[in-house]
């Protein structure tokens, strides 16, 4: 096979991973549209697992950037510049949007909401103790976490250990919620750290990333990756959200759909999920992510259904569909697409500088 056969495959099979966050981003979008009506909500509460797909993504995408970069500062850059503007940009239309209905209704709690909006722009708001300015946004801690953590090991030249740490840790949590979860410091360090609760979600996408790349022995890594779903099965009634809102068996059904999937990815046999809607899906996915519960539950569907008396499905899909994926468009490729990479410059212009401030401190030290 030629070079331009390889890359026409590799990039073939990153648009099914498009496609797979696309059709994640949709079933949560649904999911929330029905969570709070259980006469539309059947199907649909499945959707609170598209969480966990997401979760594997990230896996499996972070580990592969890790392959791509020598320096660790060159991984926190494109980060920074890939979720940053999207979130800011996200996080400010739901903003407005709150802080003009406060207005409007009175000007109540406006120092407190605009507060809780200045600590939702670190995105770690989790451990400034700011509530969430939206639903969503609960899951943007544990992805900062993996980021820390999976980078921390890069550093110090540990991903080579990453098979045992992934294996030692996620024993250890199933160990921890089934024997030791009603000791309040276990629940504790459990909750402080949620990463925690989704370990092997994570392991089991960079394990897959292995499969994808045909490193290291294929039996081992697929017994890792039925171990880690496993585990994440075993620890379903101690950890996450979906327990609130579909059984035990739910949860392991859509767990195993989504790793069928992912091993349909990783053998290039997931082709038939690739069309024009499901990867302009995967493109927005992320703002549709981040914009869609507040104004969806908060305004649209209240006004439109519970007001003016319109049929419920003819709102969500017609009407708040339409809205959300518009907004989502919208910042997509008018502030993600453009500033990401202006903020990508402009860091890596900094990084150089001081690169060259640094050279220069050492060189003058030298002559002395």
């Amino acid at each position: 096979m030629t070079d331009q056969e390889n890359n026409l495959q590799t990039n073939k099979r990153y648009e099914e991973l498009d496609a797979l966050r696309g059709i994640a981003a949709l079933i949560v979008v649904f999911f929330h549209f029905t969570m709070n009506r259980s006469e539309y909500n059947t199907v649909f509460k499945l959707g609170t697992t598209g969480v966990d797909l997401f979760f594997i993504i990230s896996g499996f995408v972070i580990f592969m950037s890790l392959q791509k970069i020598s320096r660790g500062v060159d991984f926190v850059i494109n980060r920074v510049s890939r979720l940053y503007p999207t979130y800011w940009a996200s996080l400010t239309f739901t903003f407005v949007i709150l802080i003009s209905y406060l207005i409007y209704k009175g000007g109540m709690n406006l120092d407190k909401t605009f507060i809780q909006y200045l600590g939702n722009l670190t995105m770690f708001q989790f451990y400034l103790k700011i509530p969430n300015l939206d639903g969503p946004y609960w899951t943007l801690i544990i992805e900062m976490l993996f980021y820390i953590s999976i980078l921390f090991l890069f550093e110090i030249k540990w991903l080579k250990y990453l098979n045992v740490i992934g294996i030692v840790l996620c024993s250890g949590m199933v160990l921890l919620t089934h024997y030791y979860f009603n000791i309040s410091y276990i629940k504790s360090i459990i909750k402080w750290i949620p990463l925690l609760q989704f370990l092997p979600l994570f392991f089991a996408g960079t394990t897959f990333y292995k499969i994808y790349t045909k490193a290291n022995n294929l039996a081992l890594n697929y017994s890792i990756i039925v171990f880690c779903l496993i585990c994440q099965i075993v620890q379903f009634p101690y950890v996450g959200r979906s327990l609130n809102y579909i059984s035990w068996t739910q949860y392991s059904i859509m767990l195993f759909i989504y790793f069928v999937l992912f091993v349909l990815f990783v053998n290039n046999r997931l082709t038939f999920i690739v069309n024009k809607t499901t990867l302009f899906l995967g493109k927005i996915s992320f703002a549709l992510y981040l914009i869609h519960q507040f104004i969806s539950l908060e305004f649209i569907i209240p006004s439109f259904h519970s007001k003016l008396g319109l049929n419920f499905w003819i709102v969500a899909i017609f009407i708040d569909l339409p809205i959300i994926i518009g907004v989502a468009t919208f910042i997509t490729y008018k502030i993600e697409v453009p500033y990401s990479k202006k903020m990508k410059e402009k860091l890596r212009t900094i990084k150089g500088l001081r690169n060259r401030i640094r050279n220069r401190q050492f060189l003058k030290a030298a002559k002395l």
